[in-house]
């Protein structure tokens, strides 16, 4: 009876094994998965100005390869410079920070960083010169320090606090509990939209890249969260090229060109 008994209830963890069989499956299709885009050394920019350009570039996603995000398409950036990519909503503006970034690689033409194609760069060497800052900022689960640290892990504390200066951001985390030493937390629910934001901004800061990239850095913000998140960010373009991507006339009117983007085209610029 007893023996029994225990066979019955045994059985009510059958699904779970099932589930956790499917689960084990999923994660060593990653582990063994060979990235096409990998870190392997490549020339490296001795001094990297800061100059961009996308020349006849023809790109779509790995999951919808018949769709065609951009054909032909071309845009340069000059060094120090900032440029304002506006558009409606899927018409390639984020898709320009992706390949800059080489979160992908493009089906035809080239991404040039200095003159050199960015599939023939040190991929971190590369990455280590672009700060990005996009409308979702991805915080981990550890302090305020550490998040901001992971932009330049060599970064002291006093260098910390000052990037956090800079993002208008020391006020805020000098008022959690425990200040900069204050843990997060999952989904870093003790932060609000302007203050992660400002968190990740902080970050860029700290990492002094010579290519900003922002991917609707104010977008899901109030208004006056949004003009302290601006003044942040208005600092940290300065001297440094930089790639906007926005839709609001108060976040781009500062640039120094304006590119309108359509349907994977770039049909005005000035």
């Amino acid at each position: 009876f007893l023996a029994a008994f225990s066979t019955a209830q045994s059985q009510l963890h059958f699904p779970d094994v099932a589930k956790g069989k499917a689960a084990a499956k999923r994660v060593f299709a990653i582990i063994d998965r060979k990235p096409l885009i990998t870190s392997e050394e490549g020339a490296r920019c001795v001094d990297v100005s800061g100059s961009i350009e996308l020349r006849n570039v023809t790109f779509a996603y790995p999951s919808r390869p018949e769709i065609k995000v951009f054909e032909d398409f071309s845009l340069s950036v000059q060094a120090g410079k900032t440029v304002a990519l506006v558009g409606e909503s899927g018409s390639g503006k984020s898709s320009v920070v992706s390949l800059i970034e080489r979160f992908y690689d493009v089906l035809g033409g080239e991404v040039l960083i200095d003159g050199e194609d960015v599939r023939d760069l040190d991929l971190q060497y590369m990455r280590a010169q672009i700060g990005l800052v996009s409308q979702e900022p991805v915080l981990f689960n550890m302090s305020v320090a550490d998040n901001i640290a992971y932009g330049c892990p060599d970064a002291s504390l006093e260098k910390i606090q000052e990037a956090a200066r800079a993002a208008n951001a020391h006020a805020f985390i000098e008022a959690l509990p425990e200040g900069y030493h204050t843990q997060l937390g999952e989904g870093c629910i003790q932060l609000s939209g302007g203050q992660k934001q400002r968190v990740a901004i902080a970050r860029a800061i700290v990492k002094d890249p010579k290519i900003l990239l922002l991917d609707e850095a104010t977008s899901a913000l109030d208004a006056e969260s949004e003009r302290v998140v601006q003044d942040a960010l208005d600092r940290l373009m300065v001297g440094r090229t930089t790639v906007v991507v926005a839709h609001r006339l108060s976040t781009i009117r500062d640039a120094d060109t304006i590119a309108v983007v359509y349907k994977g085209k770039l049909i005005e610029q000035g």
